[in-house]
């Protein structure tokens, strides 16, 4: 074989390899792409459904629509759902309950989806007897519960997605905060190795500092996996915040628990928390990170 023949045989083999790897980069590409890991957009999508709904505050058709509208897409994603009614301080309470069967839980993760009748923190007082929109206070957490209902996959640790009623509306006469967990912690009988609340975490400007009253070492396996994924920077490792949450009728029952919260939310319990201040790379953020840490749950 001339040197030319040669030249050309190695042009050629070079070829070969060039298109066998390209192929490979699409191939892998297009697994990670169809793969059902949590989708950001599909959450955010879900914020804005629900503020269509208008207010979901206790007895308004809002409220009453967004619960069948969680049911359809939690039953549409396999799971079972189940509704714990209960009554507080004379208000009736609809707890919805996700499952994938009906083995006790060890992990429950939770959000409230009621919105605030008034928004006393509005800066315009003639917007203060407005009903809050709920986009982060409310829709974001539930987004996040229902985007992991449709991609965690079926062999998971057996898991609660659990949609909390009228936790909002403390401060008001007549009323106070998380009627609807401190019903579900009495009335439900649960001993699950974790509870993790997730509340306002839609954020665009996301920052999640450790919460103060949370079960150290669960927040920081959550943390941690959070900083292994590349949100270091959303999920900050100094404690800051103090909450009365639905996290805390967890931790008063002697089950640890977690609160994921944003409470440096300028637009909190103003008629401002609308869709454009939520991001979906906020609720990706929260929604992958704890995919892969209820995943790495054995």
């Amino acid at each position: 074989m001339n040197k030319k023949s040669i030249s050309l045989y190695l042009t050629g083999i070079g070829i070969l390899l060039i298109v066998i790897s390209g192929w490979y980069i699409f191939s892998f590409a297009s697994s990670s792409q169809n793969s059902a890991t949590f989708n950001g957009e599909q959450a955010y999508a879900d914020v804005q459904t629900q503020v269509a709904f208008g207010p979901r505050t206790p007895g308004s058709e809002g409220h009453a629509q967004v619960r069948a509208w969680m049911r359809t897409e939690l039953e549409s994603a396999g799971w079972m759902v189940e509704v714990h009614e209960s009554n507080r301080m004379g208000h009736p309470i609809y707890n919805i309950i996700a499952k994938r069967d009906n083995e006790a839980p060890q992990i429950i993760l939770g959000a409230h989806y009621d919105t605030r009748f008034i928004a006393d923190h509005d800066p315009d007082p003639a917007k203060q007897t407005e009903p809050v929109p709920g986009a982060n206070d409310g829709a974001s957490g539930v987004a996040v519960l229902l985007e992991l209902a449709r991609t965690l996959p079926e062999d998971t640790i057996p898991t609660w997605l659990v949609f909390f009623d009228t936790e909002d509306n403390g401060r008001i006469e007549g009323w106070d905060w998380i009627l609807g967990s401190r019903a579900f912690v009495a009335e439900v009988e649960i001993n699950p190795r974790a509870a993790v609340i997730v509340d306002m975490i839609g954020d665009k400007d996301l920052n999640i500092y450790l919460e103060q009253n949370s079960d150290k070492t669960i927040r920081a396996e959550i943390w941690d996996t959070a900083a292994s994924l590349g949100y270091g920077d959303v999920f900050i490792a100094t404690e800051k915040h103090s909450m009365l949450d639905d996290h805390t009728p967890f931790l008063e029952a002697g089950i640890p628990a977690v609160d994921i919260i944003d409470f440096d939310y300028e637009y909190w319990h103003t008629t401002q928390d609308t869709p454009d201040k939520v991001s979906a790379e906020s609720l990706l953020a929260v929604g992958d990170t704890l995919w892969h840490w209820v995943t790495a749950q054995q």
